[in-house]
């Protein structure tokens, strides 16, 4: 659990930097590919595991960034623009969750076809073998 946490939070810092580093809006693009980084990364197996680091990752990101860009229009004294309701609008949501548990279920299936890592044989200096 410990360590799902820690992909999710690595997952949401790899995503506001790919968000703020674009010149456009990439809407949940960001939150999709680092959730899955993030999980490969973390090596983590389970759905459980998967699922709450992929939410994490989602929900701290696109609070982080709402945040900033209604911070920004205050700070700046601009009066926030005029919304606008369309069909993304109201699917929006609907793909962000959607893409999430795609990505919770994505990068444990990774994960798990991950080789494990090769472990080098602990080497015994001459001496220790003639005592």
């Amino acid at each position: 659990m410990d360590s799902s946490i820690k992909a999710g939070i690595s997952g949401f810092l790899v995503a506001f930097i790919i968000d703020l580093s674009s010149p456009v809006y990439l809407y949940f693009v960001p939150s999709f590919f680092a959730a899955i980084i993030a999980i490969y990364s973390f090596r983590l197996g389970t759905l459980k595991d998967g699922l709450l680091s992929a939410f994490m990752t989602y929900i701290f990101t696109d609070a982080v960034l709402n945040t900033i860009s209604a911070a920004t229009f205050y700070f700046s004294s601009k009066p926030y623009p005029s919304f606008d309701f369309d069909v993304w609008t109201m699917i929006s949501p609907v793909v962000s969750a959607g893409t999430a548990v795609i990505a919770g279920y994505m990068g444990p299936w990774l994960a798990r076809k991950r080789r494990p890592t090769r472990e080098l044989q602990l080497l015994t200096p001459p001496s220790m073998l003639l005592a």
